[in-house]
């Protein structure tokens, strides 16, 4: 799905159907749009992971875990080489949409990449179908590319990756976003912006008028008032992006 096809659909409920959505809705649109829902390999990841931190920790390999939710809505969080309390404020989020059939082989290949190249790194995965099934903050820039070359030279992304959603620009289907390593989100500020944006135009009953040039435009205004530091880095991330999308540019420039 295109960022215009998301933004007239949600458009079209809002006033055809009289939907009220919310910041959390929009996050949960972005985060399954493609997807079937499926959490048939929940205990296969499970047990792959539990094996995997079982021999992780028989080695000298620094890493530190959490885990939030339970059963078939847990996310798992694993960093290497990073430490709590440092102050990463160039990181860049990749996310690999890997099919779910694919989730243990893509995991088992992107720890051991990221432990061979002693990448400071976190990982987050779902256990369950997602279109961010894997997600990869990468504290160093520099790392990045030669991650996302390692993917295409050696599989072949078009049959193992779903799409992203729509406003992340990619580089061989892979997504690419700033991170500010802090606990406000790209996609939790873009859901924000999505219902800000969504009622701006409704309160002017213009919601037949939206589209991704306007909402690049409402982005950049939003921008200059904006005054939480952090959400003014999610912004100009997020603006970035979308220019990325529709010029067809690499995100990293």
């Amino acid at each position: 799905m295109k960022m215009n096809e998301f933004l007239k659909q949600i458009a079209s409920d809002k006033r055809k159907l009289g939907k009220e959505l919310n910041k959390d809705d929009y996050y949960l649109m972005l985060k399954y749009t493609g997807i079937n829902k499926d959490q048939s390999l929940v205990n296969d990841i499970e047990e792959f992971y539990q094996n995997f931190l079982e021999n992780l920790n028989n080695s000298l390999v620094r890493h530190v875990i959490r885990k939030t939710g339970e059963k078939e809505n847990t996310t798992h969080y694993i960093g290497f080489y990073v430490d709590k309390r440092a102050n990463y404020t160039e990181a860049y989020k990749v996310y690999f949409p890997v099919k779910y059939e694919y989730m243990i082989s893509a995991l088992k290949t992107i720890f051991s990449y990221l432990i061979r190249n002693s990448i400071e790194s976190v990982v987050k995965f779902h256990v369950k179908a997602t279109n961010e099934n894997i997600v990869i903050r990468f504290y160093h820039k520099e790392d990045v590319l030669p991650f996302i070359n390692y993917c295409n030279n050696n599989f072949i992304l078009d049959d193992l990756l779903e799409d992203t959603n729509p406003f992340i620009a990619t580089i061989y289907r892979i997504g690419v976003v700033e991170d500010d390593n802090t606990i406000n989100s790209y996609n939790g500020t873009l859901s924000m912006l999505l219902e800000e944006y969504i009622n701006f135009l409704d309160e002017r009953n213009a919601l037949d008028k939206i589209n991704e040039l306007q909402f690049l435009d409402y982005i950049i205004e939003r921008e200059k008032i904006e005054e939480n530091e952090i959400i003014k880095f999610n912004l100009h991330a997020i603006e970035k992006n979308i220019k990325a999308i529709l010029t067809r540019t690499n995100p990293l420039d």
